[in-house]
């Protein structure tokens, strides 16, 4: 499962709604050279759920190959302030009647941008505080699309995407269903009934005080995912979904204590690694430490095989899980620190090394464990992937 933030390389007309109001708000639009359909993205409706807003300022600054991206990460700024879902008891998310102006100010210049912007395809991002599959009253862990534009087929990929790459416990599985477009007065269903437009609402859950970070992964994942099916993106690093658990030659047990996996460059320019995050899903797994004072595969607590550069951090004493390792910097000294260059259309072999819990070795098959890579390019862009090594 993938999800970036990679800083946009098309060109930028940035504007602001509401403008010298106190619900002004920015658009943010990325347009690239190459021709493409135009995809918005929708966040802050409800000013309680960050997840929709966090999610979408992190969108705005997403590179895009072809097409346009135009973001309103903050939709109801005032909201916001005030973490509620509505503003002067006003839900401005039931602002949108079909077949008639919306019903406020603010609702009328979010459908102007909509209009105005000719869009194919619209998210708009939520979170809720149950999930939907459940009996809880929730809807979280929910995709919720139009029957116009092809979006019941969207939603389709995007479930079984998301939930065989990246959620690793069925409790928080992703469902939803095709509602009928208009049947209720809500900004998704205005763009399906009235322009015959594919849109979908994302609704993450905080459940069971589930981390912001972790619902701003699996949104951002989805809209990666439907921008590169949609023609949006077509570079990236990538996870080659090849994850192993090693037994290594410096193992003195049979743990399957360190991990092997692939990453590709799809840019067509170099692509640097600058920093691993490591998180392991089972939080007994508390660090990652070599036992040697070699540098290199197995050898090191993190190395990557690059066709440019090699990467390696040789870290004394190990390092507590889960962190984020500096590939140029380990903390001690600069002697075993590098960041791994990649070259356009290669691969790198990332190896990690070795899993421990209390002291011990970690058999890490059956193990699940989350991996953000940061990341610069040779035109100074930057951005980051995350996915989950499901072993």
């Amino acid at each position: 499962m993938l999800s970036a933030t990679p800083l946009a390389s098309a060109q930028r007309s940035d504007y602001t709604i509401r403008t010298g109001t106190s619900e002004e708000t920015t658009v943010y639009v990325r347009e690239a050279d190459a021709d493409g359909p135009t995809v918005m993205v929708v966040g802050g409706m409800h000013g309680d759920e960050a997840n929709g807003y966090t999610a979408a300022q992190k969108i705005a600054n997403w590179r895009i190959d072809a097409g346009k991206l135009v973001v309103l990460p903050e939709a109801n700024v005032k909201a916001i302030q005030i973490d509620s879902r509505t503003c002067n008891g006003t839900d401005l998310n039931r602002q949108f009647p079909t077949g008639s102006e919306p019903t406020t100010a603010l609702a009328r210049e979010i459908w102007n941008v909509v209009v105005s912007e000719n869009i194919d395809f619209l998210f708009d991002l939520h979170s809720s505080y149950g999930i939907y599959s459940s009996d809880d009253g929730g809807v979280g862990q929910g995709i919720f699309s139009t029957r116009a534009g092809d979006a019941t087929g969207h939603r389709k990929q995007l479930v079984s995407y998301l939930n065989e790459n990246y959620v690793s416990d069925s409790t928080y599985d992703y469902s939803g269903y095709s509602s009928s477009d208009g049947s209720s007065p809500m900004l998704k269903h205005k763009v399906g009934a009235d322009l015959d437009t594919g849109a979908i609402i994302f609704e993450a859950t905080r459940k069971n005080g589930r981390p912001l970070s972790q619902q701003v992964r699996e949104t951002t994942a989805a809209v990666q995912e439907f921008l590169q099916r949609f023609g949006l993106i077509h570079e990236t690093v990538s996870y080659s979904q090849d994850v192993i658990a090693a037994n290594t030659a410096e193992d003195t047990n049979a743990k399957q204590s360190g991990l092997r996996f692939d990453i590709a460059n799809t840019f067509g320019q170099d692509v640097r690694i600058t920093d691993l995050e490591i998180d392991p899903h089972n939080s007994a797994i508390d660090q990652l430490r070599d036992h040697s004072y070699g540098e290199g595969q197995w050898v090191s607590e993190l190395f990557i095989d690059a066709d440019v550069q090699n990467g390696v951090t040789d870290i004394n004493n190990g390092v507590s899980l889960p962190c984020s390792i500096d590939l140029d910097w380990d903390g001690h000294s600069t002697d075993a620190s590098n960041d791994a260059i990649l070259s356009p259309g290669s691969f790198g072999t990332v190896s990690l090394y070795e899993f421990k819990s209390n002291g011990s070795p970690v058999d890490m098959v059956g193990e699940n464990v989350e991996i953000t890579i940061d990341y610069t390019l040779s035109d100074g862009a930057s951005g980051s992937r995350t996915f989950m090594l499901l072993l």
